[in-house]
Formats: C-alpha cells, structure tokens, sequence
C-alpha cells in the first residue's frame, strides 16, 4: 500500500484502525520489545527472528506525559487570548521566557529562516503601565488568532514604548488601538527580526480540543482525539500530551503539537489548521520521520515512534516539522530504528522508502523537550 493512499483515507477510516491496533496490541500476546529509561537500549525478550515479524510490538516506558505548561495572557481584536512560550529565535528571548514561565524555552535560531508571509506580529511593551508582560509592562498584544487567516505561532517581535511626555498612556488590547497611537505620536515600535513560537491555546470565541478522555492518559492513550487535557485560565496552566520519540542520534525526546498543515492531519490530531504553517517547507522546516507500517507502536499511525533530524539543542533544531514517511517494503522484515543514521542504512539496504507525507506540504508545529524538563513538569493536576 502506498504512503499516499494511506495517509487518503477518510478520517473514520483513519481513526478506527489506529483504535484497533491499540486494543488488539493490548489484547493479544506477541514478541514485546522494551526500552530501559536510561540507557535507550533494547532488551529483546525473544529471538531476534521473533522481533522482525510483522506482529511485533516496540512498547516504550512513558510513552505518553501529561504536563503542565503555563499560560501567558495577551490580547488579540481587543479580546483576551492564552498562548505558551515554547520557542525563540533569540537566546536572550528564550531566557527571558524561560525566566518569566519557569518551563525551559527552546533557542531556535532556525525560526530566523520564516518567510515574512509565515509570520503574525507580536507587540511587546518596554514600558507604560507594570503588568504581566514579558518585560514587566503590560500584556503582549498579537495580530490574529487561530481561525484568522493571517494567524500563526511564529511571531514577529515588535518593542513598543511609550514616548516621554506621552499624555495617553493606557492599555492597549489591538493593533488598531496601537496604530492610533502610534499616529498621534504617543508611541515607537522597533520591529526586530527575532521570532517566538507563541502557540495560542485559548482565544475569544474558542480554544485548542481538550480530549474526551483526559483523565486517563497513559502509554496505550491514542495519539489521535486532541492534545489538550485542561484549560485553566485562573492557575494559567494548560495540561498537554507530551509524546515519546527519539533525537536525531536516539535520545529521548517528547513532543507537543499545537498546530499542522495541511487540514485533514490538523482536524485527526485535534490540532487547528494554520495555513502559514505550509509555508516552512524547505524554509526553516526540519525533517521529522514517522512509520507507516512496520513495528506496532505508539507514532500516530500505529507503529514504531518517530525520529526528529535535531535535538533541542542542536543548531539545526525548529519546532517546525516536515513530515515524512518511511514505510517498509517488506513489513515482515521490519527492525526497529531510532537514528538517522539507522534511517540512511536501511535507505542504502533498499529496505525502506522515504516519501514527504502529504505531496510534501505537512508541517506540524512540535516543539521538542528533553526528558529532564517533561518529568519536571509533569501534571500535578488533579482529576486528569
């Protein structure tokens, strides 16, 4: 079967074979592979002919987190809107963030790379009323908000002051109340070429999905139905899936989602459909590799966890994902990869094909975290 015509089929289709697999993987016995926490390195717990049959199953520890994360409150239209710091194109904007939220702000300077149709505007305050801001002042205020068609997470950053002697210093909830004042000469704003991933959890008229099974999260949960488990607007926490998978050389890593391109994988993931987000491809998208038959487990399709091209350290990293494919051509052959260097052995094998998902236009917005900082903030809410 063809990646192409796999990924096509219609989301019922879609969604009631990835249940059948969780079900039957938990159901029936078969050849199980585990994953020590530590070391990342396989025990098999049967022959190694045993492993590479199509019935096999990678379970990994941990496999599905939830954590919280803390909301920031800005404006948008003159409504209120939640969004979460998760990256930045500039160091000293990633630790300022990771200072003012306490969850570890990636730098990703790759973010640089956005076209300028990819990104919204973000106004931040240097001075004028204290408040919440990122600078102390008062909130953010942000161009769009998802449903909008010019919205996306990748946002510009403007330095708004308050000129001396200004007569009307208040606070502003629009970029049209911003360029009033800008106009009667009350304020300055310096564009810089510093972007920050600012996914918007929560807006006006409507929020990300919250799963209809939040309260029971754990390593056979679905990947699909949602990636929110609970919006709390009065503790500014939002909890979120965080899911298993491996660096660029095997590490852990665990990822969020919080938007996707093109509709469909945005709609199956519970995600919104952000069409700046498709504009990344070849322009500061890097490679994320997902499974399409093979190893049952727990990627999104129902096998092996996917492989990320960069660590969140790593220069190269973004929060910014183009999907591909790896499908087997012979399932039964299937092994477990956890590098990229294990990808190019089976590429150069002819054991596997590699294809962009989507004809090459799915993006989807997954910033990477390391281990360390998921199990620091894992959800110590209660009733999840």
């Amino acid at each position: 079967m063809s990646t192409n015509n796999f990924f096509n089929r219609n989301r019922k289709t879609f969604v009631g074979t990835l249940f059948f697999l969780a079900v039957f993987s938990s159901m029936v016995t078969m050849p199980i592979l585990s994953v020590n926490a530590q070391t990342n390195q396989l025990q098999m717990n049967t022959s190694s002919s045993q492993l590479t049959t199509s019935a096999s199953v990678l379970k990994l520890a941990n496999t599905n987190i939830p954590i919280d994360m803390p909301l920031l409150k800005g404006y948008a239209n003159g409504n209120e809107i939640y969004f979460i710091a998760t990256d930045a194109s500039d160091d000293n904007t990633a630790s300022i963030l990771t200072n003012k939220t306490g969850f570890k702000v990636n730098y990703a300077p790759l973010l640089t790379q956005t076209p300028e149709s990819a990104k919204g505007q973000v106004y931040v305050f240097t001075n004028g009323i204290n408040g919440n801001g990122s600078l102390g002042f008062q909130n953010e205020v942000m161009n769009a908000k998802p449903g909008d068609k010019n919205y996306s997470p990748l946002f510009q950053v403007n330095l708004v002051s308050w000129n001396e002697g200004a007569s009307n210093v208040s606070e502003i909830r629009s970029v049209g109340q911003l360029n009033q004042s800008l106009q009667n000469n009350e304020l300055s704003i310096n564009k810089t070429d510093i972007v920050v991933n600012h996914p918007v959890i929560k807006w006006s008229n409507g929020s990300l999905m919250v799963r209809e099974d939040s309260e029971n999260i754990n390593d056979e949960t679905p990947y699909m139905g949602g990636q929110v488990l609970d919006i709390d607007t009065e503790k500014m926490i939002v909890t979120m899936v965080a899911h298993r998978g491996w660096g660029q050389d095997g590490s852990t890593i665990y990822y969020i989602v919080t938007d996707a391109a093109p509709k469909m994988p945005a709609d199956m993931m519970g995600v919104p459909f952000v069409e700046a987000d498709s504009q990344l491809v070849g322009k500061g998208a890097v490679d994320l590799f997902q499974f399409t038959n093979g190893i049952n487990g727990s990627g999104p399709m129902g096998f092996q966890a996917g492989i990320g091209a960069a660590n969140p350290t790593d220069e190269n990293y973004s929060p910014m994902w183009f999907i591909q494919f790896i499908e087997w051509k012979d399932p039964s052959q299937a092994r477990v990869l956890q590098t990229l260097s294990d990808i190019a052995t089976m590429q150069s094998l002819g054991a596997i094909e590699v294809t962009p998902a989507m004809d090459g236009k799915h993006i989807v917005n997954c910033p990477f975290f390391d281990e360390d900082t998921v199990l620091k903030h894992k959800s110590k809410q209660t009733g999840l």
